[in-house]
């Protein structure tokens, strides 16, 4: 133990005697080990870590999917879920509920609150009691008894302060008083932390009754029996649907119907909903980051052989003087484990600002249960990197030191070795693989960079400059019929639209890019489908007069809206006409919404260009249906300004002027248009710019292994570069030597890291059908870009050799 406390103060020592080398590789594998743990801190928190509930793996998310008409996942209907609660054994919990903003308060500065409406198994299914109080009971979920909330730890906190005494106490929402009996632990938030607080979901015997199956307005959240599996719970979802089809409780579906749309019921478990794709994009950036870390170990060894090349004289003198190869090795290992152990403590500091930068992208999921945290896994993963580090660096050193001839270095007084070109040619190698990885990981992060250009430059299909938009919600209780919903509309589009710096203003009832859909079947007047054509569905939307043009739509045939209608009418877009009236003749049609034949037709008077509605990404195969929100709106909705100032300044004179006309109308989730857009571009963002940093990283951790060998090789030829400048080379001719080994070195790097880059630019491409695997532009920015930073690069080492002296150098040699 002397002799190892003895050895460690000695290899601290000698790294604080060239604090230049040992900071150059402190910071070399703080970069590739912070990187490292920055991605295995998001690994963790979205799939070791438990979320916030009991038994978390066996909570499942039950939907109903129509793989038929390409909706994968729909809500659930009343009867939906009756049916797989009583009949589906798998499931020893289920519960229902829908979200919906509220106003808070029934004064001065009301407030809209985020509230979901539950089933009372909600919080026994999630096994999470209150902190205060108690839940619902089944006699409040009945209509005209369910006027009882639970609070969220969050409001009970903020708005009430805490009190111990809110229990019993009555809050409004919506004008409605509602008696407190419960408050959730401040951990709780379901289905996201936003949720303020769940009131009990009641309903009538006729929505429970088979007339309301497709009215899938809400969600359900299951809990699995211990034991049971998804795959049997999939199994009796379908048997359900069968049995149901065999009693005739699909009353406005024939089996023709459901087989064609492949109506069933689906159960994955709430992780997997949850993180989505993440684990693909994850395990691509573990991989990147393992490449940064390889890159790193490889810079450290040739910095540690370019060390010990420095240091074989003064290793021979110790070897001389009796220390045995294992204790001069210990040495060689102690410096090489006090490097690592350094860099993978700033790597942890690293960390933390990584982080931020992760969850500033759009990457962080602590809103649904998930949190990037560095716990004791993340740190024992950063030892295990560190470790790895420290080996991997420490290997190649410790078998020159063992293969080295030692007796020749104190024989020739001098730091050249024998086998140094063999040595030479390790180092290169290592430089090499280097520039080869990191070619490869800037390929496809250009690829990703091109797709996400031109996923943007394809666009929205309508103008989301210069658009504000903010969120109504008509309460019930006073707004309970659409006529009186439209007389408000009305007013407070009037209003609006004369505000200086609005241009128009509009209202839909599902905004573009915010987070609400609405969709369903319709039929067409005298269209006859085909025997397994599927019955038409579309995107649904209520819109006002004014709303094309506020997103700069144009009508392209017929008319838009008027004010007033004399009769029903709607508005439908291209993809619609394209795929039921190709030849155009589509002005005149009737439609109606199917769910049966007392619906009234509407009449198509106009068609539009087709947009997106949730994501820049997402293929447009799904027509959509325009509404006059005078004759068929549900009671919430956004409006919309097309302005003629920034749209940002203009929300405290939109909510005082919705005030004015109704105290108790807040308008909620304000936000510019183009933000929303923006905002749905994080999930293909995030990822691209984590690629891309790794890849500069990687590259510039190249670049520093060509300039290092390039600079040790320089050293260790000071005489040789003497003897030929004193034999008449001229600097010229020096620095044509040194780029050209350099050259050399970028070459062979380059060939082997474009064929790497084409084979992963094919497995991007499966993954992701917008990329381009052989992109000429990426290829050639890249190659372009590797060959000037490459000339920079090796041109300074080059500079140094010309300068040599040669009588000082043959007076050294």
């Amino acid at each position: 133990m002397a002799g190892l406390t003895q050895d460690i103060h000695f290899a601290l020592r000698a790294l604080l005697a060239r604090p230049t080398h040992a900071l150059i590789t402190i910071a070399v594998l703080a970069l590739a080990i912070g990187a490292n743990t920055t991605v295995f801190s998001i690994y963790s928190g979205l799939f070791l870590r438990s979320l916030p509930y009991p038994d978390d793996d066996r909570l499942v998310v039950v939907y109903n999917t129509y793989p038929g008409i390409n909706l994968e996942f729909a809500g659930t209907s009343i009867p939906d879920y009756l049916d797989r609660r009583d009949r589906a054994p798998s499931l020893e919990q289920l519960a229902i509920y829908t979200n919906a903003a509220q106003t808070l308060g029934s004064g001065e500065s009301p407030e809209r609150i985020s509230v979901v409406r539950a089933t009372p198994s909600l919080f026994a299914t999630l096994g999470v009691a209150p902190l205060l109080g108690r839940g619902f009971t089944d006699e409040e979920a009945q209509p005209g008894r369910d006027e009882v909330v639970v609070l969220s730890h969050t409001l009970w906190s903020s708005r009430y302060g805490g009190r111990p005494d809110i229990v019993g106490r009555d809050i409004f929402l919506d004008s409605v008083p509602r008696t407190v009996v419960g408050v959730m632990p401040a951990s709780f938030g379901f289905p996201d932390s936003n949720v303020a607080a769940w009131t009990p979901f009641a309903w009538t015997p006729e929505q429970a009754s088979d007339v309301s199956r497709g009215q899938e307005f809400s969600s359900t959240i299951g809990r699995l029996r211990p034991g049971a599996t998804v795959a049997a719970l999939n199994g009796e979802l379908d048997t359900i649907v069968r049995e149901n089809l065999e009693l005739g409780r699909f009353v406005s579906q024939t089996e023709e119907g459901i087989a064609q749309t492949g109506f069933t019921g689906r159960a994955r478990s709430l992780r997997e909903m949850r993180v989505g794709e993440a684990r693909q994009v994850l395990v691509m950036l573990q991989f990147i980051v393992l490449a940064v870390l390889l890159i790193a170990c490889a810079n450290v060894t040739n910095f540690q052989l370019a060390r010990m090349q420095t240091r074989r004289r003064e290793l021979a003198v110790r070897r001389a003087l009796g220390a045995g190869l294992l204790r001069t090795a210990r040495l060689v290992v102690i410096e090489s484990f006090a490097l690592a152990i350094l860099g993978g403590a700033v790597g942890v500091v690293l960390t933390y600002g990584a982080l931020d930068l992760v969850r500033s992208l759009g990457l962080d999921a602590t809103n649904v249960g998930f949190d990037y945290v560095i716990d004791a896994s993340v740190l024992a993963f950063a030892g295990a990197t560190v470790l790895v580090a420290a080996l991997a660096s420490v290997v190649l050193p410790l078998w020159v030191l063992i293969a080295d001839d030692f007796a020749s270095a104190i024989a020739d007084g001098t730091h050249r070795a024998h086998g140094s070109r063999a040595r030479a040619g390790l180092r290169s190698t290592l430089v090499v693989m280097q520039v080869a990885v990191s070619v490869a990981l800037l390929v496809a992060g250009g690829l990703l960079l091109k797709s996400f250009n031109d996923l943007q430059r394809a666009g929205t299909g309508f103008s989301a400059d210069s658009v504000w938009s903010g969120m109504l919600v008509f309460p019930a209780a006073r707004y309970p019929t659409l006529e009186s919903r439209q007389r408000f509309l009305t007013a407070a589009l009037e209003q609006l639209g004369a505000l200086p710096g609005v241009a128009t203003a509009a209202y839909t009832s599902n905004l573009p890019f915010g987070s609400s859909n609405a969709q369903g079947n319709y039929a067409i007047e005298n269209y006859a489908l085909a025997p397994s054509e599927p019955a038409p569905h579309a995107q649904q939307r209520a819109v006002s007069p004014g709303f094309f043009d506020a997103l700069g739509m144009a009508v392209i045939a017929g008319r838009d809206f008027r004010d007033s209608e004399a009769e029903n009418v709607v508005i439908v877009d291209e993809l619609f006409v394209a795929r039921y009236f190709p030849d155009g003749n589509v002005i005149g049609r009737r439609i109606r919404e199917d769910f049966g034949p007392e619906d009234p037709w509407y009449t198509i008077v106009g068609v539009v260009p087709a947009i997106k509605h949730a994501s820049l990404a997402e293929p447009q195969d799904k027509e959509t249906l325009y509404w006059h929100f005078a004759q068929n709106a549900p009671p919430f909705g956004s409006i919309v300004l097309r302005t003629l100032v920034p749209p940002e300044g203009l929300t405290p004179l939109v909510s005082s002027t919705v005030l004015a006309i109704d105290p108790l109308m807040p308008v909620s989730n304000v936000q510019t248009l183009r933000s929303r857009v923006l905002e749905s571009l994080g999930p293909q963002r995030a990822p691209l710019v984590l690629v891309l940093l790794f890849a500069l990283c990687a590259y510039s951790l190249a670049m520093v292994g060509v300039y290092g060998i390039l600079t040790w090789s320089v050293t260790n030829r000071v005489g040789e570069i003497g003897v030929r400048m004193a034999l008449g080379a001229r600097a010229a001719d020096i620095v044509r030597m040194v780029l050209g080994q350099g050259g050399r070195l970028v070459a062979v790097g380059l060939a082997l890291g474009l064929a790497a880059a084409i084979a992963l630019g094919r497995v991007l491409a499966a993954q992701i059908p917008e990329l381009e695997a052989l992109d000429s532009t990426v290829f050639t920015v890249v190659i372009v870009g590797l060959l000037v930073t490459a000339l920079i690069t090796s041109w300074l080492p080059a500079r140094r050799a010309a300068r040599v002296d040669p009588m000082t150098a043959l007076r050294e040699e």
